[in-house]
Formats: C-alpha cells, sequence, structure tokens
C-alpha cells in the first residue's frame, strides 16, 4: 500500500465520518420539527452509514497491520541476511588475518636466521655495527 493510496483511504474515511456527523445533526433537526416515522428513517439510514464506515475503518485497520506485518518481515530478513554477510566478511577477514601472521611468522624467521647466519660468519663486523648503531642512539638521546 503506498502512501497516496494510504491518503486516499484516510480522506474517504473521514469523508464518512464528517457523513454521518452531517446526518446526526439533521436528525436532531429533523426530530425537533418532523414526527417520529420521518426520524426513525434518518436513524436507520444514519445506523447504516455508521456501520458501513466501521466496517470501512476495521478493513484499513487490517490492511495497515497485514502491510507492517510484511514491512516487518522484510526488515527481519534483510536483517539476516546482513548478519550472514558480516559474518562472512568476518570469517575471510581472520583467514586473511592468519595467512598474513604465517607469512610474517615464517620472514622473521628467516630474517633472523640470516642475521644469525651472518654475525657468525664476520662477528668483527657486527661488533662494528652494533657499536655504530649505539653511538648514533647515543648521540641522538644527547641532542635533547
Amino acid at each position: 500500500m503506498g502512501k497516496h493510496h494510504f491518503d486516499a483511504r484516510r480522506e474517504a474515511l473521514l469523508k464518512d465520518i464528517r457523513a454521518v456527523m452531517d446526518d446526526i445533526e439533521e436528525l436532531y433537526s429533523r426530530s425537533s420539527e418532523a414526527g417520529s416515522e420521518q426520524a426513525e428513517q434518518v436513524k436507520a439510514d444514519l445506523q447504516q452509514k455508521l456501520d458501513a464506515a466501521k466496517e470501512r475503518l476495521s478493513q484499513f485497520e487490517s490492511d495497515i497491520r497485514a502491510k507492517q506485518q510484511h514491512l516487518t518481515e522484510q526488515a527481519r530478513r534483510h536483517y539476516e541476511d546482513l548478519e550472514e554477510q558480516a559474518d562472512a566478511y568476518w570469517q575471510a577477514g581472520k583467514k586473511q588475518f592468519a595467512e598474513f601472521k604465517q607469512e610474517a611468522d615464517r620472514h622473521i624467521r628467516e630474517q633472523s636466521c640470516r642475521a644469525d647466519q651472518a654475525v657468525r660468519e664476520k662477528p668483527y663486523h657486527a661488533i662494528g655495527l652494533a657499536a655504530l648503531a649505539g653511538l648514533i642512539v647515543g648521540i641522538l638521546l644527547n641532542r635533547r
């Protein structure tokens, strides 16, 4: 049910309610002016219109409830789909992180083995580089 259809039905209900109110005013005026037979006919007409308005209002309410249930169901399904997508993305992210961690661990082990091998092959170079690095760090810290 679109907004235009909803507004049209609402306007129709309001029109029915206005008609019933007009008939009530007419009944009041006629009952004070006319005899009881005419008043009974107006009452019957009024009751008929009132019953029809109540039926349309009841139908309108049930249509609104049905539309609300439909929209609620759509929203629930959409939420479940989004939840499934988020879970899939989460699982893919966890898998990629695990792969990255394994690759980083492997790379770090390789580099530490290379560094250890270089220190074993040329220990004096390693001592010289360590002393140079210590000197640079000391200079930078003393500048502050």
